[in-house]
């Protein structure tokens, strides 16, 4: 029954991009099967790309990077979207301070990355400035990575499960044996 609810609004929104900006863009491109299909694949890859951008830090361009991405990888469209706002006004901040903290933390304790700082120590702050993006850039790509692989995994996995439940609820209604439906219509 929810299948059939998001088919309904699936095709709502296809008819009402077809005046936007984004289909005199994309085109055709923007409707094809693939994008707004129901499946383990695309939906697992719809929400990793889309939680993989979200903790990247690009917040005015993550729907434009999302669908471009979802073009390119051909996954599910309204998913992605939907898990690239993850990251939004009011939860950017923290989100971005714990990548940024990770990153610092990763940056100034890794082995290369201690030694070549301490190489070229030099100070100023054009170097303070790219220091602080290089923490916020290996923070979010690790956000990115863990996010983006734990969300493909989880669906996969659910969606396994909830297969296999289908079928053990379809093995267990049993059919009657035909031998006693033959003997009740002689009675």
């Amino acid at each position: 029954m929810w299948i059939k609810k998001w088919r309904k609004k699936q095709a709502s929104l296809r008819t009402s991009l077809k005046n936007t900006y984004l289909y005199r863009i994309w085109g055709h491109k923007l409707f094809a099967d693939v994008l707004w299909r129901i499946d383990k694949k695309s939906i697992s890859g719809g929400l990793a790309l889309g939680l993989f951008v979200a903790f990247t830090p690009t917040i005015p361009f993550q729907m434009l990077l999302t669908v471009c991405g979802g073009l390119y990888f051909r996954v599910n469209l309204p998913i992605a979207l939907v898990a690239c706002w993850v990251t939004n006004p009011l939860t950017a901040v923290p989100i971005y301070t714990a990548a940024w903290r990770l990153g610092k933390y990763i940056v100034e304790n890794a082995f290369p990355f201690r030694e070549v700082f301490e190489a070229y120590n030099i100070e100023g702050r054009t170097t303070r400035i790219i220091r602080q993006g290089f923490y916020l850039w290996t923070g979010s790509l690790i956000f990115s990575l863990v996010s983006a692989l734990s969300a493909n995994v989880a669906v996969r996995v659910f969606w396994k499960l909830a297969h296999k439940s289908t079928r053990l609820k379809k093995q267990n209604t049993h059919p009657k044996p035909k031998a006693i439906e033959k003997h009740k219509d002689n009675i």
